[in-house]
């Protein structure tokens, strides 16, 4: 078997079926399908079966609700193909995404092969296609591995599963394992991966279709989430540190900008301020310090915005960094609106250039089809005098031949006088002969 398609579901009754619809629809046919109930309590069970009934590359394991991770691991220990995939179940998926993965993975012979996506949010209906590959980070060659890209080996692609397809194999002999905590839980898979596989390659097809939900943002929730996301990086960094790919600057770098943008992009999601101070000081107090992250590391950052983000949360409280976020976006907004005047403006000279240069085209367009017609009826008329030069030199050439039919006429007729007049001299000889005979 090819692919075995692992899939974590847990009360999904509203989307599961386009994503199994989309997976067994799929133009790659040798594959499995093993999804694992992660404890449902609605009616994603009885969907699950329907399924299984009408297909039977499904296999469906249950367990208690232990999260997407638990899940995956016993997918996993289950999987029969060579390769393995890890979708979600609120996602669906292309047509051919497993077969351009395959396909790209076995030309290569790698270890892993990361797809691009298109990311749909759900509630603002915006739609940003192929999101998911950095192609700037990403070498020519491929296959590719972390000795290519040390710098950019976390950054190049995101940190989930659900884009990249894995051999099997190469899971088993590192032993991967995804995380059972209920957040993160594919971070320290994904990232382990990433410096371990001797064989990376990409594809640019889109494979799936993210479907992003933010219902209800972090209320509430939001320290256990940045606990859990923490405890991820710090286990990846330790795994780093344990296996000696730490002592590589260029693998510090990228892992400190991975990190610090996952954290950064939290700040964008907070709806009650209380709950976005506490994270803030959380943020400030446990995570950076746990992270190692300090002021001199702003150096290190890929963009001059996370330079600056990092050294206003390690300067600034909570109040103030929010204004000179504030302040720094309301720059940029007023340096892209002023960008973006000029670039209008200068859109509207071209525009008028090209409008100017629409009109000398047209204008030369009509003056070559004006030219075009007075050389057709140029043409006309030549073929016309043609014809009548034809017609009068096939009337010449009949008048030729009926002077030369006369001319033969009278030729004859000569002809025939001539022996008339002989015969007729004969005849006065003769006559002559006869007139002295009878004289003599």
């Amino acid at each position: 078997m090819k692919i075995s398609v692992i899939v974590p579901v847990y009360n999904q009754e509203k989307y599961i079926g386009r994503c199994l619809d989309s997976i067994l629809g799929q133009s790659l046919e040798d594959i499995e399908v093993i999804l694992v109930d992660d404890g449902s309590t609605d009616s994603t069970p009885e969907i699950l079966h329907s399924y299984q009934q009408k297909d039977p590359r499904i296999t469906i394991l249950q367990q208690q609700n232990l999260y997407a991770g638990v899940a995956r691991n016993n997918g996993l220990a289950a999987a029969q193909g060579d390769y393995a995939i890890f979708w979600d179940s609120d996602d669906y998926f292309a047509e051919d995404a497993l077969e351009s993965l395959y396909r790209e993975i076995i030309e290569t012979d790698a270890d892993i092969c990361v797809g691009n996506a298109t990311k749909e949010d759900v509630q603002t209906g915006i739609v940003r296609e192929r999101c998911y590959l950095n192609w700037n980070m990403i070498p020519e060659k491929r296959p590719f591995n972390v000795h290519d890209i040390p710098q950019y080996i976390f950054n190049f692609g995101k940190n989930c599963a659900w884009n990249k397809l894995y051999k099997k194999s190469f899971i088993q002999k590192h032993n991967l394992q995804f995380s059972s905590s209920k957040q993160a839980n594919d971070v320290s898979f994904v990232m382990a991966s990433l410096v371990l596989a001797e064989k990376i390659t990409v594809t640019d097809e889109v494979t799936v279709f993210y479907q992003y939900r933010n219902e209800g943002s972090l209320s509430g929730n939001a320290l256990h989430v940045m606990e859990n996301i923490l405890h991820a990086y710090l286990e990846v960094r330790h795994f780093l540190q344990e296996s000696g790919y730490w002592e590589n600057p260029a693998i510090q770098q990228s892992f400190l900008n991975k990190a610090f943008g996952t954290f950064s992009f939290f700040f964008t999601m907070f709806e009650d301020y209380g709950e976005y101070k506490i994270f803030y000081q959380y943020f400030q107090d446990k995570a950076l310090p746990a992270l190692e992250i300090k002021k001199e590391d702003s150096s290190l950052m890929f963009s001059a915005k996370s330079a600056n983000e990092l050294l206003d949360l390690l300067s600034c409280e909570a109040d103030e960094f929010i204004f000179r976020r504030y302040a720094y976006y309301q720059k940029k907004n007023l340096q892209n609106m002023d960008k973006f005047l000029r670039t209008k403006g200068k859109l509207e000279k071209s525009n008028q250039r090209n409008s100017r240069l629409k009109e000398k085209v047209e204008s030369q367009k009509l003056e070559k089809e004006q030219m075009k017609q007075k050389l057709l009826e140029r043409r006309d008329k030549i073929n016309l005098q043609k014809e009548k030069i034809q017609r009068q030199k096939e009337a010449l050439q009949q008048k030729n031949e009926k002077i030369q039919q006369q001319k033969e006429a009278l030729q004859q007729k000569n002809e025939k006088i001539q022996d008339q007049k002989a015969l007729l001299e004969k005849k006065l000889v003769k006559a002559a002969l006869k007139i002295h005979n009878l004289i003599s």
